[in-house]
């Protein structure tokens, strides 16, 4: 080390850490550095990254320097593998956390648990989607076998973990995810509950979809990932209700809101894949070539989710032949078997030289001559292909409505296209009154049409109406009554003035001999034919609606035939149109100049004359010369003419299985289909400890946002660094690493600001606060992350990446607020942005044979109280029994109100204060809904609704007391059981029936222990055979023949087999002396059925003497005991059971005891103060975890 760096200050609790877990040790085991020397090792190793950049050796000591500064004053400390082997030469990498991808092949399978092995070896944790693995009982074709699905493969993962520590430091942790519309989501949401997978946390992936679905109180799909076929559907609100019954009973599962993921930032490169979910999409507008004709990606998406009768579950596509073959042409049929709503995204709009218009988002992608390409992608003047051949109509002869009128159409037909398409062209609608009118419009060369339309009409009508001549030499047929005005309405006909006319709704899924019929009739109104020797020859339709001939465009497009749209607009102009009416007057117009032209050339006029035409042999003349001509093929391709930004707009997507693509607004689109994760990637994490950044000037403290800035870009320049520094253990992890650059820069000490800043965690000051300052810290981080760019370059993938249209960037991500536990210890500081779980506890520590009470007491609170009158050794006492300060009368309430504890809080406040933090967070926001473990499942339910509600990406709820066994309380307030006092169950369970495994009902609503009895007891050993050794089981009972207590004996003294004996016997002594009216045999009986059958690694025995475990055998000997109908009578082999049994049990919800804010026994250091904080169980007396 340099002479002049100054010395950190390291606290008992960071040094014990630090020796144990991160300081060099020598051959035997013994440490050789000091802390201060492991920051030195660690900034030295990091800062010689700038030496490829060109720094020479005095800028990289100085470089050095500023970090070595960083940690040893704890204002900011990278993640633990980073500050464990950095410098180290171990081999060893720097990250923390990885994803690994886990493919559908027995080889995909077992290479994640051989590359989870390396990284766990090397001191990283993984994450694992198993949403790819196919369900349960699905047919592996190439075995013809049955699939396990994902819940039995997580379990080899978890196995694996079990036998390998990281980096000799701890065990491996494992976060697994599987998505909500997964076939087997509701066996993994409570996988965790029968035991088996004990070093995963799971998070079920939701969907806006599923969301959508329970707000709505609807079903939605399950889908096979192998297949992608629709295979059933679930409750949505069941599915909510299960996710918060697992969490009650083990914290798990969290959730993670998988589309919310892939809209931010935390999916900074979506050509790479979306973060297991859908991206690509279209606005609900767009209309879909389907095997029913042309209909709105909205419609067929909300069709299906309302159930999908329409459609049968699969909707008929029509796909393009090159998608599947780029040497085809042509359309052939597809089917939809995955739908999305993705909610509301960012779009883009692209248009072509011919007049098609797609609108979707960034990263949607559509066929071009040379392959598929991102609409953010596509450049001005490149080709897109449209659809090559004739779509779909639908086989429905019925109108989609019914109408009272009988003389009306119930059917369509071609004529009903015809009146249609002249209406539409030269007809009107008048509404809104008692003049209710429907016309049309024919001109001295239209008569035979005129009456051939007079004919049907007047059929419908019920009465013969004749024409009325106007002026200019035209005529009009009018239809006065609110019956047909209402019909064609229905039928999408709108009263609008010319420049708003559309194609009519119904047509686009009208059979083909309509939509032909509507055709003809809008042409022969409104068309034009030019044919001319030796110059173009065409077929127009002009039109002062845009919208109107883009609708034809497409109806023609889905007939095969191409076209395109022209702007002939003019300037205005006044008095080109004047008339004299019907009373004498002259009437004079002005042109507005607004006109469109849609033109048909080359093969397809041939297509439109043969398939469409004119009506009444309109321009005969001229179309039978197009035959005597020889037309330039047209080409199924157009130019993009404009892109431009859409705004934000509602999407929608769906998956076809034959081709993943779709015909959108006729150009060819790819579908989502279901892409990965990023494989091989990690995250570089570092926190700010934010404990260290409250300045006092002029008595009055402050956020010292110089020091911040400061801090913040030099933490960005530090995990940069890291990942040129980092001796990656798979080559495919250092390419996806480099290629992104992601780095996490977070904070930590979030509660600790709080208390010196005077402000209570749960206050709007608190919220705005940090809003505030993660906004401050992401804005500058990301200029940071700019400026290293124009030093560095920027990461390899920015073009590709949703900030390639503003500065570059060195990376990714650059903020992520992750757990903070071990390194927080190390610091000093309060945990992450989780409140204080306690103000203090005891710790009893034996020494040579002497006992002494150790106080561990939050420093600034100590710091606050020393000196006060009211601080005496007698409330110092309370304040470590009760843990928290609400409850200490002598403690001042505005130093109360800013010591506020995580259980202190309501839900709401957890959430709300991890939303104002995620707002400006590029990845997610890592903070525990801590619970007390009065907690209901309804209000675990509510936290993650809020959570959604507030723009969390995912939110973790630990009730108190549900990951493991826990006894002890928060403080040390001891409550002998004998003195328990009754106590009303608290979750929603009390009072209500409860059903044991075999049905039967039972209710215990109040919990108190019996009083041991004074005289004796009586009791029986049965000696057991187990996978363990021999047990000794004693059972003893009352005077009455009551059941009371049980011992366990096997193993050695003071093994953890015999630690364990012993707490499996104190638990079911305490359960037999619940009182109340509660049978001790009833609830033998429930412990009976709850401990049988329970297996481990191995068993003894054979048939009904088979032993599977421990707890299978206290099982068998309680049975035996029951059935034998008293105390010390050892039951034979096959005889009846006693009059009770286990009909008359008792569910363990039932045996439910109040027992608040408690705290685990530390496997390490043994302290009263093990938690679960920030997805991670860690010691707060010495810093281990298990994480």
């Amino acid at each position: 080390m340099p002479e002049g760096l100054i010395e950190g200050e390291w606290s008992e609790q960071s040094v014990k850490v630090l020796r144990e877990r991160y300081l060099l040790k020598n051959a035997v085991g013994e440490v050789v550095e000091t802390p201060d020397q492991m920051a030195w090792r660690v900034s030295w190793d990091i800062a010689c990254a700038e030496g490829k950049f060109g720094k020479t050796y005095d800028e990289i000591m100085s470089c050095a320097k500023e970090y070595y500064h960083l940690l040893v004053t704890h204002e900011f400390l990278p993640n633990s593998p980073t500050l464990a082997n950095a410098g180290k030469n171990n081999g060893l990498q720097y990250s923390a956390c990885y994803v690994i991808p886990v493919e559908d092949t027995i080889e995909g399978i077992f290479d994640g648990v051989k590359w989870q092995a390396l990284i766990h070896h090397s001191g990283g944790g993984t994450g694992f989607a198993f949403s790819r693995l196919r369900p349960s009982g699905a047919i592996v074709g190439s075995t013809k076998g049955i699939a396990s699905g994902p819940v039995p493969f997580m379990r080899v993962y978890d196995a694996a973990t079990e036998q390998i520590k990281q980096g000799g430091m701890r065990r491996g942790a494992n976060m697994g995810i599987l998505r909500v519309d997964h076939p087997d989501v509701l066996e993994f949401i409570h996988c965790k509950e029968s035991g088996g997978i004990t070093n995963f946390n799971i998070s079920v992936a939701a969907t806006n979809a599923f969301m959508k679905a329970y707000f709505d109180g609807t079903k939605y799909d399950l889908v096979d990932p192998h297949s992608e076929v629709v295979v059933g559907q679930l409750d949505a609100q069941m599915v909510m209700n299960e996710i918060a019954e697992g969490a009650w009973k083990t914290g798990d599962p969290g959730m993670i809101f998988i589309d919310r993921i892939n809209e931010g930032p935390a999916n900074p490169v979506p050509s790479m894949g979306p973060v297991e979910a859908t991206n690509p999409c279209v606005t609900g507008d767009t209309l879909i070539s389907t095997q029913e004709g042309l209909i709105k990606m909205r419609d067929v998406v909300e069709s299906h989710f309302e159930g999908g009768a329409r459609f049968g579950g699969n909707m008929g596509l029509i796909i393009d032949k090159r998608t599947l073959d780029p040497n085809a042409e042509g359309t052939e049929d597809g089917r939809a078997i995955k739908f999305f709503d993705n909610g509301e995204k960012e779009v883009l709009r692209l248009e072509t030289k011919a007049g098609l218009e797609l609108t979707g988002t960034f990263d949607h992608k559509v066929l071009t001559p040379h392959g598929w390409v991102k609409l953010s992608e596509v450049n001005l003047g490149d080709e897109v292909c449209v659809q090559s051949g004739e779509g779909g109509f639908s086989s429905e002869g019925s109108l989609p409505f019914k109408f009272g009128k009988p003389t009306l159409p119930t059917k369509w037909s071609k004529e009903l296209g015809q009146v249609l398409g002249w209406l539409v062209g030269d007809g009107w609608l008048r509404t809104g009154d008692k003049n209710c009118r429907a016309g049309l419009t024919f001109g001295v060369e239209d008569k035979e049409i005129m009456e051939y339309f007079r004919a049907i009409i007047n059929r419908w009508y019920g009465k013969d109406i004749k024409p009325i001549e106007r002026v200019r030499n035209t005529w009009h047929l009018s239809y006065h009554g609110k019956g047909l005005v209402d019909f064609f309405l229905q039928l999408g006909v709108k009263p609008v003035k010319a420049a708003d006319k559309e194609v009519p709704g119904t047509v686009y899924q009208a059979p083909k001999e309509a939509v032909i019929g509507f055709l003809q009739g809008l042409f022969t109104a409104d068309g034009t034919v030019n044919f001319r020797v030796g110059h173009s020859s065409y077929v127009r339709l002009t039109a002062k609606s845009k919208l109107l001939l883009k609708g034809v465009q497409l109806l023609l497009l889905n007939l095969g035939i191409l076209s395109h749209i022209y702007n002939r607009a003019r300037k205005p102009r006044k008095g080109m149109f004047t008339y004299t009416d019907v009373h004498g007057s002259t009437k004079t117009h002005a042109l507005d100049g607004v006109c469109y032209e849609l033109e048909i050339s080359r093969e397809s006029v041939i297509k439109f004359l043969e398939t469409v035409g004119f009506l009444g042999g309109r321009h005969k003349g001229k179309t039978d010369r197009f035959y005597t001509k020889d037309f330039r093929s047209g080409r199924f391709a157009d130019k993009v003419e404009r892109i431009s930004p859409a705004g934000k707009q509602r999407v929608y997507d769906l998956t076809e299985d034959k081709s993943y693509t779709f015909i959108a607004n006729g150009i060819v689109s790819y579908d989502c289909g279901e892409q990965p994760l990023y494989p091989f990637d990690a995250c570089n994490l570092g926190s700010i400890f934010l404990t260290y950044f409250v300045k006092e000037e002029s008595g009055r403290r402050e956020v010292d946002w110089e020091k911040l800035e400061k801090v913040t870009r030099l933490g960005v320049r530090f995990l940069d660094s890291v990942i040129e520094r980092n001796p990656f253990t798979l080559p495919q992890i250092e390419e996806t690493v480099k290629a992104i650059r992601r780095i996490g820069l977070g904070v930590g000490g979030w509660a600790d600001m709080l208390v010196q800043l005077g402000i209570p965690y749960d206050s709007e000051e608190a919220l705005e606060l940090g809003e505030k300052i993660m906004r401050f810290i992401n804005e500058k981080g990301h200029e940071a992350s700019e400026e290293l760019a124009l030093e560095r370059g920027p990461f390899p993938r920015w073009q590709e990446s949703i900030y390639k249209d503003g500065k570059p960037l060195r990376n990714s991500t650059v903020t992520t607020i992750a757990p903070t536990g071990t390194i927080g210890i190390i610091a000093d500081t309060s945990t992450g942005i989780e409140p204080f779980f306690a103000i203090a506890f005891k710790h009893y520590v034996k020494t040579n044979a002497i006992e002494r009470t150790m106080y561990f007491l939050n420093p600034l609170f100590e710091k606050m109280a020393l000196g006060q009158s009211w601080y005496t050794e007698e409330v110092k006492e309370k304040i470590a029994s009760e843990g928290a300060l609400a409850h200490v009368e002598e403690v001042p309430q505005e130093i109360k109100r800013i010591f506020v504890t995580a259980h202190d809080l309501s839900p709401e406040w957890h959430v709300r204060m991890q939303a104002a933090f995620q707002k400006y967070t590029d990845n997610a926001v890592s903070k525990t809904i801590n619970l007390p473990n009065g907690a209901t499942r309804e209000d675990i339910k509510k936290a993650y609704l809020q959570a959604y509600e507030t723009g969390c990406r995912g939110v973790t709820v630990y009730r108190d007391g549900s990951k493991s066994v826990q006894v002890l309380n928060l403080g040390t307030k001891e409550k002998p059981m004998q003195e328990a006092k009754k106590q009303t169950a608290h979750d929603e369970e009390a009072g209500q029936e409860k059903r044991s495994s075999n049905g039967h009902v039972n209710t215990v609503s109040l919990a108190q222990l019996r009083l041991r009895p004074t005289t004796k007891l009586s009791g029986v050993t049965y000696r057991m055979e187990t996978p363990l050794g021999h047990a000794f089981i004693t059972i003893n009972s009352t005077a009455d023949g009551e059941p009371f207590e049980v011992f366990i004996a096997v193993g050695h003294g003071g093994s953890d087999i015999a630690a364990d004996a012993e707490a499996i016997g104190r638990l079911i002594s305490m359960s037999l002396r619940i009182a109340d009216g509660v049978s001790p045999r009833q609830i033998a009986w429930t412990i009976v059925d709850q401990l049988r059958g329970i297996g481990g690694l191995g068993a003894v025995g054979f048939g009904s003497n088979r032993v599977k475990s421990l707890a299978d055998a206290v099982a068998k000997v309680l049975e035996d005991y029951l059935k034998s109908g008293a105390a010390g009578v050892k039951a034979g082999p096959g005889e009846e059971k006693g009059a009770e049994g286990p009909g008359d049990q008792v569910s363990p919800g039932q045996l439910t005891m109040k027992l608040t804010m408690k705290k685990d026994l530390c496997p390490s250091c043994g302290a009263a103060a093990f938690i679960y904080e920030e997805g991670c169980a860690k010691c707060l007396a010495c810093g281990y975890a298990k994480c």
